[in-house]
Order: structure tokens, then C-alpha cells, then sequence
């Protein structure tokens, strides 16, 4: 019996090609969306999942009452060692993490390569294999070193690199060898590796080598260390609060044990929530986008299904009064039904090689490829399908083979004013839907052009920024000095200026200030750098000179340059108020004097406002990462080629690896960025679905209701009056749904803005003009459709049953 439901069933589809094509297009277009975002989501979710342990894995980080102590990211160097030496019942294992960007080489091979210098105890810990070498001792020998597989290919193009050795130059300008002892296989992205993406190491060196790098871990004093922790079976985070304030109250500084408190954070979870959750965030709000998309795809369905019945009814009828049963029927429609679906689910995973590569630059992120994808996968994505061809065809097959004998003769439906009804609930929520997808996302749309384009106090335009060998010796600070000097020379550079960060890098360097003699503190970003970045930057001095940002600690002689908020936050009106006035830290112990006011600008995101400022020069602190470059207007590859070539016969030992500022920027939104192209897509096939529901329930009317339009076209019926008559239901649930959609778009968006400092507005336009799109869209269908519909003479329509 099945196989003559499914012979039928096939029969009635292929006999209504066209019918079917459009009722399929819109589920193939919602089934795609829901496959990619499913992949990517199932992606994130996999980031962690491969640790050995995972579930007993935190991170181990802390909570400053007092600004600028330390950074949130790190802990204390020496406390997850002591958790594990003092706390064995509690904490099982550690590891911690110094994170440098050092220079490596291997003959003319020359990189800069983001190095992890930590325990040994990292590959074991995590459960990280080798291709070659003993997990347990590859980190014990202060030469050893372990590479991921990439850099193996990078360096010695394949794998068979243990006994070989990579080249590593320190802060003072050394270089040494160190021997690969392992070789690391591949694995899914994880935060040991990555624990933010401007720590994504690919090098791992062992504790032993901290000296040469004049680095001290094992210190009390150091708040700069990223620290893990494995605790014991049945241990929980809360029971290391007090183990933790005993150690930081007998061993670390008195004021740090009292401003610092642990934050320990699950590393399963820790992808997902870091970053005050924005990629939880990102997940539900990509999660709801595809469960609306597929709501109005499923509406759709059901909305053609129903408006299909009508030429249906005769053959349901006949089979009654030939003795079949109103379940049989039912069973048989719902199998057309489901088949219809499955055919959309199977057309959408056949295509996800085709739309792949579309969305991994939509969303900036890899996918996976189709068969790297695990059968639990198909199998939910399968019941997903068929749980939608049983639901949306449901309500359908129930009411077709219900319909009385009598009326189904006659081509007639019995309660048509309840299908009717049903039918504009649907719509409605279809409209409701694609006016609150097509808002958000021209908000969204708007909120991300703000990022870019506001004003951030500075101009990002034809800067390029390029990290610099980090010899933070004296030699190494002139000799770094002089490079700046002599590119600075090039005809095709405007100016160029050292520093330790950009934006978007500078960091959690804040520290606490007062003018001198004053009790009250205020909190400044410091960032270090020469006299040349106000010039560089184009940042605009409102008082005093930016070159005379100079000074030593020998001669206790430091000029510094503040920012328009920190003046304003030290209690000068304006800004020449504070030109020659000193300002000290909070505990006195240096004290420094204001040379030059700028205006204010934004040193990192918009999330928040832009910070009090306090530029401190960096002979003074001889601490440096970046080169920043603006370039004159004109063709940029020739100026960059030029630039390449003096920077190698300068450098000849450091890669010239540079990165234009606005892309730096738009790093630091995108998460946003992805939100904004998903958006864009949603809306696109959201309007696609509208626009085939809109196709099929219009023609199906259209085409049931000729001899009227022929017998209205005799009487004198224009052909703006006949748009009315048809598109008047539409209109009226279309203006139905504005008044749900709009107050709830509304709520919804201006909760997404309160994450952001800097806010676009919610303002009539954003509301106005799709909701004026859209109308204009159904008006244009629906013409079309129409005088499509009716093209024939009037006497054919009539005779026409």
C-alpha cells in the first residue's frame, strides 16, 4: 500500500511542475540558511570540545577593584603553580601561558610567529598528539621547542621536523637555536592555543627559556601570566575562592591581594561567553534568524498547499464516493507533502558545496566541508525536514480529506470563511516576520556603518601599521629610532611613528592619575610612543606641542601628553590649563608634566567611550611593537613596494608584514560585521519567500476567478480596480502585521544597542523604508501577476471554466 501512496503521490507532483517548483523554491532557500547556519554553529560549538577533560578545565583569570593593576585576562604568574603544589586535593594540573611575538627564521625563511612560552605540562594537560616525540618531555629541555603542523610546512615543507632548528631572536636582539621536539597535530580550534585571536600561538616554548626571553613567570609580582587549571573530579570553582585569597594574602603584594579576585572560567563555555558573550549572542540571534526564515518558508507551504485545494476537490470527491476513507486520503496528502519537503532538504545539502564558499565570506569564518560533518548532523538536519513536511502538511492533508463528498463534486470547500481566515493569520505572520528581518537588519546595517565611518578622532585612511623587532635594549631602541628616521625620508611617506600599540591593540594599560598634590585619582589609558604620533594619526592638538613628548626616568624629567577627557577628568575647564601642570600615579612614585592637549579619540571599539588618554614617551619606557606608516595619496602598491624594499635593506632580518589600519578596524567588530551580512542574506530570502507566496496565492486566485475578471472587464472594470480587488486582502494583513512587527523590532533593536557606546538611531526612516519597499513590492506582483493572468480577450475568459 505504501508503495501505491508513494506512486501517486510522485504522479500528482510531477503533474503540477510548475505549481510545485515555486512551493519547493521557497523550502529550498529556507533549508539552505538553516544547513549553513547549522554548520557554523555546530563549528563554534566544537571549539574546546577536543581537550582532554574539558569539563574539568578552567581558566584562570581576575577581577581588579582598582583600575589599571592588571588585566582581566591574566592571572598571577605564581598562582596556578602554588594551587597545584599547596591545593593537590583541589587542583589536578596547570598551565600557564606568557604570550610573545618573537622573529623566527630558518635559513631565508623569516617570520614573525606568535609564541606561547610556558609549562611543560601543556600537551599532556590537553590531550594535544604528536606526529613524532614524547608529550611528556618535549618542553623539559630549555632548547626544545613545539610547532603546530602549519609551521613545520612553513619552515621545512613537511612534518619531518623533529631534530631540526628554528632560529628565535629575544628582546635584546639575540638570536638562538632551538631544536624541534614535537610536532603538533592538527586540532580543532581551541582557547589554550587561541585564547584571544591576537594570541593565536603557533610556536610553543618551554619554561626553561623564560631568562633569555627576560621573562619571570614563577613571580608573584607578575599579573601578566595567562593561567589554566585542571581541578579535581568532583571540585568545584567556588572551592578554590579561599585557597586562592590565602595564597595572594601570604605571598603577593598587599595591595594586589587586596583590589585582585579570581575569576575562574569553564573552558567548554569560555568561546561562547568571552567577550561579554558576543558570540553566544551571535549564535542566538543567527539560531532565531533561521527559525523565522523557516516559520515563513513553512507559512508559505501551507498557505500554497491550501490555496492548491481547489483544484483538488473533484478528485477527493470522487474517491470518496468511490469508497475511500478520509484517512487513507489524508495519509496520501501528507505523503505528497513530505515528499515535496524532502525534496527541498535533499536539493539544500546538495548545494551546500555551491553556497559554502558565499557564506564563509559572509560570516568571515571557515565551515566545514560537507563530509567532515558528523552523521548526528544529517540525522538531526533529516528529522528537522521531516518533522516540517509533518507539521506544515498536516493541517492541509486533515482538511482537503475532510471536506464533505458533496461540496468536494461541486469544487467546493465546506467552511470556507475558517480557511480563509487561517490563511490571513499565516500571512500575517509571514509579513510580521519579514518587516521585523528587513528592520533589523538596515539597523544593523547602520550600526556597523557607524563603526566604520564616525568619526574616531583620528583618520584611518592610507595608514598601514607594521610590528618592528623588539629589542627593547637601548641599542635597540636607537637602532629602531634611526629606521624610523630613515623611512621618514621616503618621498612616498607622509609620516611615521614608534609606539607599543594601535588601535584596536592598545591594550588595558590604564592607570590611575592625579595632579599633583591632589588626594582624588582618575583613570587614563596609557599608551607609549614618540612625538610623532599625533603627526601620524592626525589626531588634532587643541593646546601645547605633541613634539615635546620626550623625557627619561634617569633625569626624572618626563613629558607627557594628555587628551582632552583626561584634562576635563583632572579639573582643568580648558585645555591650556593644563600645559606645564604635573600629574603623578596614585602612589607618587613618578611624577610627570603636561606638554600638549588633544582631542579626544576612540583607542579601541565603540563599545565604550572613548577613553581619558595619557601618551607616554617611549624613550622613557623603551617598550615598542609597531611601526605606524601613513602613506601619501596616490597608487598604493607602488608606494608599498618602494617601502618593502628599503625596509629589507634596513631590516634585513625582519619580515615586513604589514596590515592597513581600516582593516585593523574592521577586526575589531566582526562579530558585528557577520551579523550584519547574515542579516542581509536573511532579508534577501525572507523577501523571496514573501515574494513566492504572494506569486502562488495570487495566481491560484487569479486563475480561479477569470470569468469574474472577464465578466468585471465587460461591466468596466479598470485595470487599477482589479488590482485593488485582488490585492485588497493583502494590503489589509500587510498593515496589520506593521502594527505588531514595528513595536517589536523596535524593543528588539534598542536592546542590541545598549551593548554600544556610540549608537545609530532607530529613526523613521529605518522603519519607513521597508516598509515602503515592501508595499511597493506586493502593488508590483500583484499587477504583474494580474495582467499576466489576464492577457487573453475578454470572450476567452468567459469562456473559460
Amino acid at each position: 500500500m505504501l508503495k501505491n501512496h508513494l506512486v501517486t503521490a510522485w504522479r500528482n507532483i510531477t503533474k503540477r511542475k510548475s505549481l510545485t517548483l515555486i512551493n519547493t523554491l521557497g523550502l529550498y532557500a529556507a533549508f539552505v540558511f538553516v544547513l549553513l547556519i547549522g554548520a557554523y554553529i555546530w563549528q563554534v560549538f566544537q571549539v574546546n570540545s577536543n581537550l582532554r577533560h574539558k569539563e574539568r578545565q578552567y581558566a584562570l583569570q581576575s577581577i581588579y577593584k582598582e583600575a589599571g593593576m592588571g588585566m582581566e585576562l591574566t592571572t598571577v604568574g605564581a598562582l596556578p603553580k602554588s594551587l597545584k603544589e599547596e591545593y593537590p586535593d583541589l587542583v589536578a594540573n596547570y598551565y600557564r601561558i606568557d604570550g610573545l611575538t618573537c622573529i623566527v627564521s630558518q635559513g631565508d625563511v623569516i617570520h614573525e610567529e606568535a609564541v606561547s612560552l610556558g609549562d611543560p605540562t601543556l600537551l599532556d594537560m590537553y590531550g594535544f598528539e604528536l606526529y613524532e616525540g614524547d608529550t611528556k618531555t618535549a618542553l623539559l629541555s630549555p632548547s626544545s621547542i613545539v610547532i603546530t603542523e602549519a609551521t613545520a610546512m612553513r619552515y621545512f615543507g613537511d612534518t619531518d621536523a623533529i631534530g631540526k632548528t628554528l632560529q628565535i631572536k629575544n628582546f635584546n636582539g639575540d638570536n638562538h637555536p632551538f631544536t624541534v621536539t614535537g610536532v603538533m597535530k592538527p586540532t580543532v580550534q581551541n582557547s589554550v592555543m587561541e585564547l584571544m585571536p591576537a594570541m593565536r600561538a603557533t610556536i610553543f616554548l618551554p619554561l626553561g627559556s623564560q631568562s633569555y626571553f627576560g621573562r619571570d613567570i614563577d613571580n608573584w609580582d607578575n599579573l601578566w601570566i595567562a593561567g589554566f587549571i585542571q581541578l579535581q573530579e568532583g571540585v568545584t570553582p567556588s572551592q578554590l575562592q579561599q585557597p586562592i585569597k590565602d595564597l595572594l594574602r601570604r605571598h603577593a603584594d598587599p595591595k594586589v591581594a587586596a583590589n585582585l579576585t579570581p575569576n575562574i572560567k569553564p573552558l567548554d563555555s569560555y568561546y561562547l561567553e568571552d567577550n561579554n558573550g558576543a558570540i553566544k549572542q551571535m549564535v542566538i540571534i543567527l539560531t532565531a534568524t533561521a527559525c523565522f526564515l523557516m516559520l515563513m518558508a513553512i507559512i508559505n507551504f501551507i498557505n500554497f498547499t491550501i490555496g492548491q485545494s481547489l483544484s483538488r476537490l473533484k478528485e477527493i470527491g470522487i474517491r470518496k464516493v468511490m469508497g475511500s476513507s478520509s484517512r487513507l486520503l489524508a495519509l496520501q496528502l501528507l505523503i505528497e507533502y513530505v515528499i515535496i519537503v524532502a525534496i527541498a532538504g535533499i536539493l539544500a545539502i546538495s548545494s551546500y558545496p555551491l553556497f559554502k564558499p558565499l557564506f564563509e565570506s559572509l560570516l568571515d569564518s571557515s565551515l566545514p566541508r560537507l563530509m567532515a560533518l558528523p552523521i548526528p548532523f544529517f540525522s538531526y538536519f533529516a528529522l528537522v525536514v521531516l518533522l516540517i513536511g509533518l507539521l506544515s502538511g498536516s493541517y492541509p492533508a486533515y482538511k482537503l480529506a475532510n471536506n464533505d463528498a458533496i461540496y468536494a463534486v461541486k469544487n467546493q470547500l465546506t467552511n470556507t470563511d475558517s480557511k480563509k481566515s487561517l490563511r490571513h493569520v499565516l500571512l500575517f505572520v509571514q509579513f510580521a516576520v519579514a518587516v521585523f528581518v528587513f528592520i533589523s537588519s538596515l539597523i544593523v546595517s547602520k550600526q556597523v556603518q557607524t563603526f566604520i565611518s564616525e568619526k574616531l578622532g583620528y583618520n584611518k585612511e592610507h595608514l598601514l601599521t607594521v610590528q618592528v623587532p623588539r629589542d627593547w635594549s637601548d641599542a635597540g631602541l636607537n637602532r629602531i629610532e634611526a629606521v624610523r628616521e630613515q623611512l621618514s625620508k621616503l618621498p612616498q611617506i607622509e609620516a611615521i611613528s614608534l609606539s607599543y600599540g594601535i588601535p584596536g591593540a592598545f591594550g588595558n594599560g590604564v592607570q590611575q592619575i592625579k595632579k599633583r598634590g591632589a588626594s582624588s585619582t582618575t583613570d587614563a589609558l596609557f599608551i607609549t610612543a614618540d612625538e610623532h604620533f599625533a603627526e601620524a594619526y592626525q589626531i588634532p592638538v587643541i593646546a601645547g606641542q605633541f613634539s615635546n613628548l620626550n623625557g627619561n626616568y634617569q633625569d626624572n624629567n618626563i613629558k607627557v601628553v594628555i587628551n582632552q577627557k583626561t584634562a576635563t577628568n583632572l579639573g582643568y575647564t580648558i585645555p591650556e590649563e593644563a600645559i606645564g601642570q604635573s600629574i603623578t600615579m596614585s602612589d607618587d612614585r613618578l611624577t610627570t608634566e603636561i606638554v600638549a592637549v588633544t582631542d579626544d579619540f576612540y583607542a579601541n571599539t565603540m563599545h565604550s567611550q572613548s577613553p581619558a588618554v595619557v601618551w607616554f614617551p617611549v624613550k622613557a619606557s623603551p617598550q615598542y611593537r609597531y611601526l605606524s606608516i601613513r602613506l601619501k595619496n596616490g597608487e598604493m602598491a607602488d608606494k608599498i613596494k618602494t617601502l618593502e624594499k628599503e625596509w629589507k635593506r634596513l631590516l634585513p632580518d625582519a619580515p615586513f608584514e604589514f596590515e592597513f589600519l581600516d582593516a585593523t578596524i574592521a577586526k575589531m567588530y566582526k562579530t558585528e560585521l557577520q551579523l550584519k551580512k547574515a542579516s542581509q542574506t536573511a532579508t534577501v530570502i525572507s523577501i523571496l519567500i514573501v515574494v513566492l507566496g504572494i506569486i502562488g496565492l495570487t495566481s491560484l486566485s487569479v486563475n480561479s476567478r477569470l470569468k469574474e475578471i472577464g465578466i468585471r472587464k465587460v461591466l468596466g472594470a479598470s485595470p487599477t480596480g482589479l488590482v485593488l480587488l485582488f490585492g485588497k486582502d493583502f494590503y489589509r494583513t500587510f498593515l496589520a502585521s506593521l502594527f505588531v512587527s514595528i513595536p517589536l523590532v523596535y524593543i528588539a533593536m534598542n536592546h542590541w544597542l545598549q551593548r554600544f557606546a556610540v549608537q545609530t538611531s532607530i529613526d523613521l526612516v529605518s522603519v519607513l523604508l521597508p516598509t515602503v519597499l515592501l508595499a511597493v513590492m506586493v502593488t508590483i506582483l500583484i499587477t504583474g501577476i494580474i495582467f499576466w493572468s489576464t492577457r487573453n480577450t475578454i470572450s476567452n475568459s468567459l469562456r473559460d471554466e
